[in-house]
C-alpha cells in the first residue's frame, strides 16, 4: 500500500547547546525538558491545532493545519521560554525553531520524507531563542506577523548553495551576531567523525573473513573510546555494504553523516597475514593516510591497534599515544576463543530461540578454551536471560542460576571492555532486575565509550523499567543516531514504544513497534507487546491477534509467567502491561501443562 502524501506545515524544535548541557548535569537537563513538554506542549498547541507527531530526545517534530497558527504558536513559545530562562539565569534552555511548508508522506501517526529533513535543516540556521522560516512561508503571513523577521542568506546542511531564510530572534538580539554565534557554537561542538567499513577478504582461505571482520570490531571499538572522535557503530557500516549502494565516499559519508572513512582489505596466506588500511577525508576524496601492516596470525591484534593508532594520529595528531594505549582494550589469551565468540554474534542477535541457544553453545565453547574471557562470559549471561524474558525457558530458574555463575565469572576482567559492561548490565537487569548495579556496569561503558550504541540502547531501557520514560527516549534516540543503518535497532524501536506506553501514549507505542517488526519479523517476543499497547488503545480484535501469534509457539503461556520474566518493570507500568495482556486474552493459570515451542 503506497502511504498517502499531503501539504502541511512542520515546525522543528530543537535544544542549542544539547551535548553540553547533559554533559554538565544529565539529570538537571532532562528534568527540564520534561518540564518545559507538559508546559508548553499541551493545551497552547491544541488551542492552535497542532500536534506534536515525533520526539527526538531534545527536540520535537509539530505539525499545523495553517501557516499562521504555526508561526504565531512558535512565536508564543519562544517569548514564554524567554521569560522561563530570565526567571533561571543559571542555565538557560535555549530553543531553536524552524517552520516550513512540507510535502511529506503519511503513516499512522508518522510524517516522513525529504521535507522533514528539510525543516530540520531550516531550525539548524536560526539562534538559540530564535525562528527560522523559509520564504514561502514568510509571503503568506499579515504584516503584523512578518515584520520582526529578517532576510538572511544561509547555506543549509548538505545544501551546495545559500538559500534565503527569515529569521526572528528574541527581542534586543541583533539577527546577524546571533546567527554567527549560533555558527560557532556548532562549530565547536563539531568532532571529528568516522566510519570504519567492512574490511575485504582478498584472499580464497574463509577465516580471513573472520579476520577481516574482527578487525573493523577492534578498530572501531579503539577508536570510540577516544573522545575526540564520533564513530559510527560496526553495524550500520555492515548494513550500508549490505544494500550494494554505491562506494563513493560522498555518498556514503552523506548517508552515515560522517567526514572520514575508513576502509581496508585483509589478505591471509597460511599463518601470515597482511592488513591494509586507508583513510579517506570524504569531502574531498584525498586520502589523508594509508598502512601496510604484515604479520602472523597470532599478531593480528598487535596489527589491529598499529592501525588505531595511525588512524587517531592523522586525524587528531594532538592525541597523545598514552590516550590510545588506553584506549585499546583486553584480548583474549586465545584466538580461538575469539573466533567463537565473534561467530556467536549473529546468533545472539537473531533473537530467536534456537538461534540463542546456538549463542549459548559457541560461547560455552569459548570460554572452555580461555576461562578468563570475559567478554565471551558477559555475552553468554546476556543469552541466558534472554531466555528469561522472552518467555523462551521451561525452567527460569535454571537460566538465572547459570547467568549468575556467568555474572560473577564476567565482572572482574570487564572493567575496560565497553561491550563486555553493556551485556551484564543487559544479563543482571533481566536475570536479577538489579537496576542499581546494571546502572554502575552502563556508566562504566560509556565513560570508556561514550559512542557506544548498545550501552545508550541499555541505559534507555533502565530509565524506563525505573519510571522515567522521559529519560529514556534521548537515550534511544543517541544510539540510533550513533547507528543510524543498524539492523538491531529495532530495540531501540521497542525502547520508545515502551515508553510512549509507559507515558500513556498506547496509539503512539504501537507504532513503534509494529516499526520494530518490520525490521524484525521473526522475532515473536515482540507481539506481546504489540498485544497489550494495542488493547490498551481499544483495538482488542488485533490485541487478540497479535496475542495469538506469540503463544502460537509458546502454548501454555501464563500472565504468571510473563510477570515473572518481566518483574524488573516498574510495579505500575508492569501492572498495566498485565492489563492489556489480560483484556487481549491472556490466561491468568495454564490451561495445559504443555511446554513451549522453539520461536
Amino acid at each position: 500500500m503506497t502511504p498517502q502524501r499531503r501539504l502541511t506545515v512542520i515546525v522543528s524544535l530543537d535544544v542549542a547547546g544539547f551535548t553540553r548541557l547533559v554533559q554538565e548535569d544529565e539529570r538537571a537537563t532532562l528534568a527540564a525538558l520534561a518540564s518545559i513538554r507538559r508546559e508548553f506542549l499541551g493545551a497552547t498547541l491544541r488551542a492552535r491545532h497542532g500536534h506534536v507527531f515525533k520526539s527526538m530526545g531534545d527536540g520535537v517534530l509539530i505539525e499545523f493545519s495553517n501557516i499562521e497558527d504555526a508561526v504565531c504558536w512558535t512565536v508564543e513559545f519562544q517569548e514564554a521560554m524567554a521569560v522561563r530562562n530570565a526567571r533561571r539565569p543559571k542555565r538557560p534552555i535555549l530553543v531553536r525553531a524552524g517552520i516550513a511548508l512540507a510535502d511529506v508522506f503519511i503513516e499512522g501517526e508518522d510524517r516522513f520524507g525529504a521535507a522533514v529533513a528539510f525543516v530540520v535543516r531550516l531550525q539548524q540556521a536560526a539562534p538559540p531563542g530564535g525562528i527560522a522560516i523559509t520564504h514561502s512561508v514568510r509571503w503568506q503571513l499579515g504584516k503584523s506577523l512578518s515584520a520582526p523577521f529578517v532576510r538572511v542568506m544561509k547555506t543549509l546542511k548538505d545544501m551546495e548553495e545559500p538559500m534565503e531564510v527569515w529569521i526572528w530572534a528574541p527581542p534586543g538580539t541583533e539577527i546577524e551576531r546571533a546567527t554567527a554565534d549560533s555558527a560557532a557554537e556548532d562549530d565547536e561542538d563539531d568532532l571529528p567523525s568516522i566510519v570504519v567499513l567492512p574490511f575485504d577478504n582478498l584472499s580464497d582461505d574463509p577465516a580471513a573473513s573472520v579476520l577481516a571482520n574482527g578487525a573493523v570490531e577492534e578498530i572501531t571499538a579503539t577508536l570510540s573510546r577516544i573522545r575526540d572522535f564520533t564513530v559510527i557503530a560496526r553495524h550500520s557500516a555492515e548494513a550500508y555494504r549490505a544494500t550494494g549502494r554505491p562506494a563513493d565516499p560522498r555518498e556514503i559519508a552523506r548517508t552515515l553523516e560522517v567526514r572520514y572513512l575508513l576502509e581496508g582489505s585483509v589478505r591471509k596466506s597460511g599463518n601470515r597475514v597482511r592488513i591494509t588500511a586507508q583513510l579517506i577525508d570524504a569531502a574531498s576524496a584525498l586520502h589523508l593516510w594509508s598502512g601496510r601492516f604484515d604479520g602472523t596470525v597470532e599478531e593480528v591484534f598487535d596489527l589491529q591497534d598499529r592501525i588505531a593508532e595511525g588512524v587517531a594520529g592523522a586525524l587528531h595528531p594532538s592525541i597523545r599515544a598514552a590516550e590510545i594505549a588506553l584506549a585499546l582494550s583486553k584480548r583474549p589469551d586465545s584466538l580461538a576463543a575469539y573466533d567463537l565468540m565473534l561467530r556467536s554474534l549473529p546468533h545472539l542477535w537473531a533473537h530467536r530461540k534456537p538461534e540463542n541457544a546456538e549463542a549459548i553453545r559457541l560461547l560455552r565453547e569459548a570460554l572452555r578454551l580461555d576461562p578468563e574471557y570475559s567478554r565471551a562470559a558477559a555475552l553468554a549471561a546476556w543469552a541466558h536471560g534472554q531466555q528469561v524474558t522472552y518467555n523462551w525457558a521451561a525452567d527460569y530458574a535454571a537460566e538465572r542460576t547459570a547467568g549468575d555463575l556467568l555474572i560473577k565469572q564476567a565482572s572482574e576482567g570487564s572493567q575496560d571492555d565497553a561491550t563486555a559492561l553493556s551485556a551484564l548490565a543487559t544479563a543482571t537487569m533481566l536475570l536479577f532486575g538489579d537496576i542499581g548495579r546494571a546502572e554502575q556496569f552502563v556508566d562504566r561503558a560509556l565513560a570508556l565509550d561514550p559512542n557506544h550504541a548498545w550501552a545508550w540502547t541499555r541505559r534507555g531501557f533502565l530509565h524506563v523499567y525505573r519510571g522515567n520514560p522521559a529519560a529514556g527516549r534521548p537515550c534511544f534516540e543517541r544510539a540510533i543516531r550513533l547507528s543510524p543503518l543498524d539492523p538491531f535497532s529495532f530495540n531501540c524501536f521497542i525502547g520508545l514504544g515502551l515508553a510512549a506506553f509507559a507515558e500513556g501514549r498506547p496509539d503512539e507505542a504501537v507504532g513503534w513497534t509494529r516499526k520494530a517488526l518490520h525490521q524484525k519479523p521473526a522475532a515473536t517476543w515482540m507481539f506481546r507487546d504489540l498485544a497489550t499497547f494495542l488493547a490498551h488503545a481499544g483495538q482488542i480484535e488485533p490485541a487478540r491477534a497479535a496475542l495469538a501469534q506469540f503463544m502460537a509457539s509458546r502454548p501454555g503461556i501464563t500472565a504468571s509467567a510473563v510477570a515473572d520474566a518481566l518483574h524488573y518493570f516498574e510495579p505500575d507500568l508492569l501492572r498495566r502491561y498485565l492489563d492489556g495482556l489480560s483484556r487481549a486474552g491472556l490466561p491468568s493459570e495454564p490451561a495445559t501443562s504443555a511446554d513451549p515451542e522453539p520461536a
